[in-house]
């Protein structure tokens, strides 16, 4: 690394240039403040013999540039940054323990219950904070420890605080329905699967049905006879059609990390070190109030922003996925989907815009109540 230094020159200016041209000196900048006074910029190697050969001249050094100028910094302001990270290794070594546990709760005793677990995992007031993973091991553990007690359970670290939120499980006795119903249809679909345990089955697979169409009969007959009625019970899955339409930009913007970073301090938002890089993300962000003066300490992460275009292919591709999952999160844990299949597209304004068909296997039976003799069916009660 080449080092630099800015020397203020005071009197016989024009003399001082020649001088330096005469010596082979290199004078890199050349900024004049007045008839009297410049800076110049010259290799810190030419210095000693630059200052011997200008005796007329007052000559001295305002400013080094390199690393000999980063280590004269560094050694004036030594003590200083010595001071600021001890300060901030003694806040984070303060603020990793947790002087406070709030456990939020209207049962009394189940937040007696929660405490004690806690304390069994390490959890307690003026100890050392765990991090994520730790606190989610012992969530699961405290959880799988009374599941006849606790729903659910979270554990948020605040600075020095935990809050602990629980919903506390209620068990209660599954009521047996009554009354007698069919399982009818609930789309057009082509039948996959039928699975029943009570009721007369009207259909199978590979059946095709309609909307409203009986698929397990509560009516029991024999010889077109009803001699009986029952709550008819099963599942029946089948093939359903659906057409979806999405738009897709071609034009697009990625954000790529380069892996390079660095630390930086706030004081009151008042940034230490200026921005180094155009585009960054803080991450890892520690803050504390020191004297009414907020202290923040972060690493920005640089980032370069890609700016691309999407092939056609790409596009459909993308297109399909979006269609996907969004019809997966539609149909649930009771389907999935057979086919995606792009029934048309085009390009409008650097826009793709498609049409998707759809083939999903989903459960398509719903209970449907009736009174035996009566034309009218509850749909109003069914599932």
């Amino acid at each position: 690394m080449n080092n630099y230094v800015y020397l203020k020159v005071e009197g016989y200016t024009n003399r001082f240039i020649r001088k330096c041209y005469e010596a082979k000196i290199s004078l890199h900048q050349i900024d004049y403040l007045n008839d009297q006074e410049m800076i110049v910029k010259i290799n810190l190697k030419d210095y000693k013999n630059c200052k011997k050969i200008n005796y007329y001249s007052k000559v001295r050094i305002i400013k080094y540039e390199g690393l000999k100028g980063v280590k004269l910094h560094l050694s004036k302001y030594a003590f200083t940054y010595l001071m600021l990270i001890l300060c901030f290794a003694l806040m984070d070594v303060i603020t990793s323990y947790i002087v406070r546990i709030d456990i939020i709760h209207e049962n009394s005793h189940l937040r007696e219950l929660i405490k004690e677990e806690l304390a069994s995992q390490g959890i307690e007031r003026f100890r050392l904070a765990k991090d994520f993973e730790q606190l989610e091991i012992i969530k699961n553990n405290i959880i799988d420890n009374n599941q006849t007690k606790l729903e659910w359970l979270s554990i948020t670290r605040y600075g020095m605080i935990y809050v602990i939120r629980a919903e506390e499980r209620i068990i209660t006795e599954i009521k047996q329905e009554e009354g007698y119903a069919h399982l009818v249809s609930t789309k057009d679909a082509l039948i996959t699967e039928v699975f029943h345990t009570a009721g007369d089955a009207l259909v199978r697979s590979g059946d095709f049905v309609r909307r409203g169409d009986i698929l397990i009969s509560g009516e029991l007959k024999v010889y077109d006879e009803v001699k009986d009625h029952v709550l008819a019970t099963g599942e029946i899955f089948g093939n359903v059609w659906y057409e979806s339409e999405i738009n897709i930009p071609l034009d697009y913007e990625k954000k790529i990390a380069t892996g390079r970073q660095r630390f930086n301090l706030s004081l009151n938002n008042r940034i230490f070190f200026r921005n180094k890089y155009q585009h960054f993300e803080q991450t890892r962000i520690r803050t504390i109030r020191v004297l009414g003066v907020r202290i923040s300490y972060y690493f920005e992460e640089e980032y370069e922003i890609i700016i691309g275009r999407y092939t056609l292919e790409e596009a459909e591709k993308i297109a399909l996925a979006k269609v996907g999952e969004a019809m997966q999160n539609r149909l649930g844990s009771t389907g999935r989907i057979v086919e995606k299949k792009v029934l048309k597209k085009e390009e409008i304004n650097s826009t793709i815009n498609m049409s998707v068909f759809i083939v999903a296997n989903q459960l398509i039976s719903q209970r449907l109540f009736y009174t035996p003799g009566s034309d009218a069916n509850d749909s109003a009660n069914s599932d």
